[in-house]
């Protein structure tokens, strides 16, 4: 999961996003 992470950010541009689905 962790290689998806970095890829979601990107394409979203908002890491603080991404991450917040994640971290659920």
């Amino acid at each position: 999961m962790a290689g998806l992470v970095p890829m979601v950010v990107e394409q979203t541009t908002r890491g603080e996003r991404s991450y917040d689905i994640f971290s659920r």
